[in-house]
């Protein structure tokens, strides 16, 4: 059953699809949200599935007054929308990348304990030694390591609220033991006296840091070669036709793409799925391109 039929609901409710789609799929890219609930994400995402809802029953309606004799034409638009096969063809390797970084989102205790720390200045600082307060531990180095010392310290911490003399145990130093007066690396947090004071207490990079920033140096060149590829594969004229809602074309991939996103909603809510929120988020990344195969191959 073909349906190209178009309307100004169609149109409004259409681009409301792809664009809420677009600032769901921007705002998991960009971190919007850095830990769980995604709440603008998912408030995009949503937003995106009712004017899909909105869009196929719009075009059911056009559909119907179309075939009405009485009722007045609406103009087709001679040329196919520029913008369009850009914004499919980079959208879904950009989504595919969404995904994968949504199901490497860090928990929420963790992002709220982040928070604080950054609050109050939680980072690596020198600071000075007043005292031994142990005997040093050497431990002999090998072709992977330097020798070292863990040595028991009473240190000066300079808090904003005044300075305070904090012991520390097993502060590592390379070398030799250190010594009154030198100073040393240390993790605290200069306006919150209740942080513990450690030598190492360095927070772990998020994996989404290490995919963006690391990974990015490969994933971007790769996003652009695909984006490149479906756009010449699919052509112009072909994504201009998958604007014409048809129900074998569109409601499969319609579901395949809501299937995705119901795959990501253990992670983006932090909810309890026995262990399985970040294997369904995961495998929730090719739902894109299979939605966009499907429609390639079955459109008319």
């Amino acid at each position: 059953m073909s349906m190209p039929a178009r309307s100004t609901a169609t149109t409004l409710t259409g681009w409301g699809m792809v664009l809420s789609g677009a600032g769901a799929v921007a705002a998991s890219v960009w971190g919007v949200s850095p830990y769980p609930p995604l709440v603008p994400e998912l408030i995009l995402a949503g937003l995106a599935v009712v004017c899909a809802a909105g869009w196929v029953t719009a075009s059911y309606r056009a559909a119907a007054r179309a075939r009405d004799p009485l009722s007045k034409p609406y103009r087709e638009s001679r040329e196919p929308n520029p913008v369009l096969p850009y914004l499919i063809s980079f959208g879904v390797p950009v989504a595919t990348f969404a995904a994968i970084l949504t199901a490497f989102t860090v928990s929420s205790s963790y992002g709220r304990e982040t928070e604080r720390l950054e609050a109050v200045g939680y980072d690596e600082y020198e600071v000075t030694v007043v005292r031994l307060a142990g005997k040093p531990e050497f431990h002999a180095g090998d072709q992977d390591r330097d020798p070292y010392y863990l040595t028991d310290l009473s240190l000066r911490i300079p808090y904003e609220s005044g300075p305070r003399e904090v012991t520390v145990p097993g502060v590592y130093t390379r070398h030799k033991p250190p010594a009154p007066g030198t100073e040393v690396d240390i993790y605290y947090a200069p306006r919150d006296t209740g942080t513990p004071v450690t030598d190492n207490g360095k927070r772990s990079s998020s994996v989404r840091f290490f995919l963006v920033a690391f990974l990015g140096l490969w994933i971007w060149p790769l996003i652009l070669v695909t984006g490149f590829g479906l756009k010449s594969y699919a052509g112009a004229e072909n994504l201009h036709r998958l604007r014409r809602f048809r129900p074998f074309v569109h409601l499969p991939a319609f579901g395949i793409l809501l299937t995705g996103v119901v795959m990501l909603l253990p992670t983006a809510l932090e909810l309890e799925v026995g262990g399985y929120a970040r294997p369904l988020a995961l495998l929730s990344c090719v739902t894109p391109a299979l939605a966009t195969v499907w429609m390639v191959k079955t459109a008319p």
